[in-house]
């Protein structure tokens, strides 16, 4: 249990998964209320946003590709 907790947790420090999570909920906000969406699509659509992150993470982890920092300009 402490390993699925650490990992999710990992998973949501990562800013780019906050953001990806950020403009998928307010895009499904917005879809919601202006075009119905069953909820089965939302939920497939959250899985591939999940899946596509940790693939993403798991790639970058294995190139050791240092990621940029915000903010910081030479």
């Amino acid at each position: 249990m402490k390993k699925i907790f650490k990992a999710l947790t990992l998973y949501l420090k990562d800013w780019r998964n906050l953001l990806t999570h950020g403009l998928i909920g307010a895009g499904i906000l917005s879809l919601a209320l202006f075009i119905p969406v069953k909820p089965v699509y939302r939920i497939t659509g959250l899985i591939l946003v999940v899946a596509f992150n940790v693939l993403r993470m798991r790639l970058s982890r294995k190139h050791n590709v240092p990621e940029p920092e915000m903010g910081v300009t030479d």
